[in-house]
């Protein structure tokens, strides 16, 4: 079945939205005209909407090597050219280029692969931004790309695996993981030791996370924001962030995003029963009064899904052009 298109991905919409609740958090609306967002904003350019509906003095570049796709973006401005520059090359080239100077930058290295080279310019690019600047890293975390059912053949995957990755794995791996949440566990963990390659703690700044998810939109996903500060800083921001929901400042396992599938007239019920503290698949399930997954364990999963993450639901709707 085909996938859905890129910006109609109801968990990558909630991704999208989780990283302008972590720019509000670190940059004061003073301090925007010091920002500028770099990402690679597919033919719709959903993630520059969003950045101009809420930062509409941010200056922004979209990084894009397709021609076609160039044409595309170009028709989809949200804004004013000055405002918003796009740059047509690959990414690797443009961070081979790239000096950020006093500024700081928000960058969402948004990949659809998992390839060392993605790593490397991740570790190349701690090396460059500011302080305080954020960068998102978005891998392919896909367990079936890496399983055969063949033995001989798994053994040839596993042993390319360690090869192309050996930098940056964990002392501990020796299997490629099956289940989704586990191989995001190891991902988190190769980007962690990437991050402090990158920036030893010999340098002053360092590589604090912030949020870290997982998701599967046609294939798993990994994605995981953090903050490039000053080591004396660290603190600070550590204080930021400790009371938002979805922090994750210790690099613990990375949390599941995996919104449930509801009409408008169940969401709009649901939403009066918002917010609460404790239980609340289970209270939004009494609420309903009945399933909407194959049992009411999995149904409370999924409603308490909706608890955590219905501030940041898209609406997808049939409108009439």
């Amino acid at each position: 079945m085909k996938a859905p298109p890129y910006h109609l991905r109801p968990n990558k919409a909630v991704d999208r939205l989780t990283l302008i609740d972590a720019i509000k958090l670190v940059v004061a609306q003073t301090e925007l005209g010091e920002y500028t967002y770099y990402g690679m904003g597919g033919p719709y350019l959903e993630d520059f909407r969003l950045m101009y509906e809420l930062y509409p003095h941010m200056r922004m570049v979209c990084i894009e090597k397709d021609e076609n796709v160039c044409k595309r973006q170009l028709f989809h401005l949200p804004c004013r050219s000055h405002r918003l520059r796009l740059e047509k090359m690959p990414l690797s080239s443009f961070l081979a280029k790239y000096e950020a100077k006093d500024e700081k930058s928000i960058f969402w290295l948004d990949y659809t692969k998992l390839r060392f080279s993605y790593l490397d310019e991740f570790m190349d690019l701690l090396g460059k931004v500011g302080a305080n600047s954020l960068i998102k890293i978005t891998l392919r975390c896909n367990p079936p790309d890496y399983q055969d059912t063949q033995p001989a053949e798994q053994t040839k995957k596993l042993e390319r695996f360690k090869r192309t990755f050996e930098t940056v794995l964990p002392t501990a791996f020796s299997a490629l993981p099956v289940k989704l949440e586990d191989f995001a566990l190891l991902i988190q963990n190769m980007v962690r030791i990437a991050s402090q390659k990158a920036l030893p703690s010999a340098t002053p700044t360092m590589f604090l996370p912030i949020a870290s998810f997982y998701y599967s939109d046609s294939s798993g996903i990994f994605t995981l924001t953090g903050i490039v500060c000053l080591r004396k800083e660290m603190s600070r921001f550590r204080e930021l962030f400790k009371r938002w929901q979805f922090a994750n400042l210790d690099w613990v396992a990375p949390k599941e995003i995996n919104v449930p599938s509801l009409s408008t007239k169940e969401r709009l019920h649901l939403q009066r029963h918002l917010p609460r503290r404790k239980n609340a698949g289970r209270r939004l399930l009494r609420s309903l009064g009945y399933l909407i997954d194959r049992d009411e364990a999995t149904t409370e999963i999924q409603l308490q899904q909706y608890a955590d993450f219905h501030r940041y639901f898209p609406y997808f709707i049939k409108a009439i052009p």
